[in-house]
């Protein structure tokens, strides 16, 4: 039976390590893998872990057949976790509020630590606490917990760009004593931002794009 390689990562080194995560804590917690094989390449900063990888760090977990990280200069980086048709990538993590989950399932599963992004390809779907759905390609945004359905072949929009911002302030229950939001760095979205679905509560649910 091959052997299987258990690593134990800090949170700021790579993937999954953005300021801003779907808990407050796990940014502070490190990154456990374990996988069939693994090659690490410290030099040019690229990393594959390679047959049933499983990644958790605080309250996230990624199951995965691969997973494939870059690391640019500035220490961010951009992983790719991939599945197949009959068994997709998984990723499960916190809501913002503590109380619920966000569980997302695709063929491929993208994340941008610099904008705090996934993107779900192929069989891609979502479901929240409040909802649940399901598209050729789903943009999970992890600040706002927004998310985008765009069609299989429509263009990505570009990722250092918020999702559009919700027409009426949402409700959302007190936050813990002490408990400070982080700022988002993404710019405000243009004047042709797709329409926003929203619920009686205010908060944002399906950004739809034109055509679907």
């Amino acid at each position: 039976m091959m052997q299987r390689f258990l690593l134990s990562l800090l949170a700021p080194v790579f993937l999954f390590s953005g300021s801003v995560l779907a808990d407050k804590n796990d940014s502070t917690k490190p990154m456990n893998f374990s996988s069939n094989s693994a090659d690490m390449d410290d030099l040019h900063k690229t990393y594959h872990y390679v047959g049933h990888v499983r990644m958790t760090q605080g309250t996230r977990l990624l199951t995965s057949d691969k997973v494939s990280i870059q690391q640019d200069a500035a220490g961010f980086s951009k992983s790719i976790a991939y599945g197949s048709a009959q068994k997709l990538a998984y990723v499960k993590q916190r809501e913002n509020d503590g109380k619920g989950w966000m569980e997302g399932w695709g063929e491929r599963i993208e994340y941008n630590d610099r904008t705090d992004t996934f993107v779900f390809f192929d069989q891609a779907h979502i479901k929240t606490s409040t909802d649940d759905a399901k598209g050729d390609v789903i943009i999970f945004d992890n600040v706002t917990e927004r998310y985008q359905i765009l069609a299989k072949g429509q263009p990505i929009p570009e990722m250092g760009k918020a999702l559009p911002a919700q027409p009426a302030a949402p409700q959302h229950p007190p936050k813990p004593s002490g408990w400070t939001p982080a700022p988002s760095k993404a710019k405000l979205p243009s004047e042709n931002a797709p329409t926003i679905s929203t619920t009686s509560d205010g908060r944002a649910k399906a950004v739809l794009s034109p055509g679907k």
